[in-house]
């Protein structure tokens, strides 16, 4: 948050710095708010049994592989960090500054998007329908929010954007083709990491793929600068 807010004091093009530096700092304050509230908010509905889950995704409940969830939670992590550092390191010199910012735009809503559908939709997390290790997690709305992956849309929505101002910026360069398919499939990684810790389903991830690319594609595409 306090990346984005000196990006917005800092960049040039006032104007519009002003514009989605608001935007930027209302959808995080409106994620933090909303994630704060989510357990007091959400509809718990277990306990639940595995028949309850269709039987493509019926696995997911019983992973738990070991170190997945770190991993995932790492990868994430830097994936943000690295969708940040390329407008930064790589962008134009008048615009890496705004650029940096569209980026952080971009993590930011689709993380207020997240967790407006995990609140809504209080899917349980796979673990519970194990049933849940411990029955007090049933009344508990922390483990209802699954639906869907921010392991994945908010990483994806960094890389994305990050990869569409890059090629803005250098079209004809050979990285180009890198940026957009190594930063979604990393990201695609990482939500297939919660899957292996029993911590999201496989449309979890999907979806959370597709809003999180939808973002990272239109907010350079309506908000950047020449």
């Amino acid at each position: 948050m306090w990346l984005a807010f000196l990006i917005t004091l800092s960049a040039p093009s006032p104007p519009s710095n002003w514009v989605d530096g608001g935007l930027t700092l209302g959808a995080l304050a409106g994620w933090a708010g909303l994630h704060t509230a989510h357990p007091d908010w959400v509809q718990t509905s277990c306990p639940c049994t595995p028949a309850q889950v269709n039987v493509l995704e019926r696995p997911s409940i019983h992973f738990d592989i070991a170190g997945a969830e770190s991993a995932a939670d790492g990868l994430t992590a830097a994936l943000m960090v690295s969708a940040v550092a390329v407008p930064l390191l790589l962008g134009d010199e008048n615009v890496r500054w705004r650029d940096a910012l569209l980026v952080i735009e971009a993590m930011a809503i689709t993380g207020l998007l997240t967790q407006v559908a995990k609140t809504s939709i209080g899917r349980p997390y796979p673990y519970m329908y194990g049933p849940a290790p411990y029955e007090e997690q049933n009344g508990d709305g922390v483990n209802y929010a699954s639906f869907w992956s921010g392991h994945t849309a908010v990483p994806m929505a960094g890389v994305a954007a990050a990869a569409q101002l890059y090629a803005m910026r250098r079209p004809k360069k050979a990285l180009t083709h890198w940026l957009r398919w190594l930063g979604p499939t990393l990201a695609l990684v990482a939500g297939s990491l919660q899957v292996a810790a029993s911590n999201h389903y496989p449309s979890d991830v999907a979806l959370g793929g597709l809003v999180g690319l939808g973002v990272g594609w239109a907010v350079p595409l309506f908000r950047a600068v020449p």
